[in-house]
């Protein structure tokens, strides 16, 4: 499996849970992803009707996307699997802005905090 190097890709910017962050289809390699900065995958719907309705740390079946934000999301630690999770409501929690970026204009506007280091932090 592919991916895509996060500093090549241009975004489309999106307000998740009220955090403005980016947003691609694609799978990105966490590697490439600047430090301070947290990635998730996104998971859709199972009625591939390409609504969001989970964000992880990474997704294998029905993946949506891949999102980075300059703040860290709360997700639940999964008992089964080396995962953790949010379900959202892609009618609530969802907004595409309709505006593309990178992620170094995202940086600029968005600069990352200086919180403890995370395990999906970059």
């Amino acid at each position: 499996m592919s991916r895509l190097n996060a500093m090549e890709e241009v975004f489309e910017e999106v307000t998740v849970l009220d955090k403005p962050m980016l947003f691609t289809c694609a799978r990105i390699d966490r590697t490439t992803v600047p430090k301070g900065l947290y990635m998730y995958e996104v998971r859709h719907d199972d009625d591939m009707r390409g609504d969001p309705v989970e964000i992880a740390n990474w997704i294998m079946v029905n993946h949506w996307g891949t999102l980075i934000s300059s703040e860290p999301l709360k997700l639940t630690p999964s008992k089964e699997t080396n995962n953790a999770y949010l379900e959202i409501d892609p009618e609530k929690d969802w907004n595409y802005e309709g505006v593309d970026s990178t992620v170094s204009e995202y940086m600029e506007q968005h600069p990352p905090k200086k919180d403890k280091q995370r395990e999906f932090e970059r």
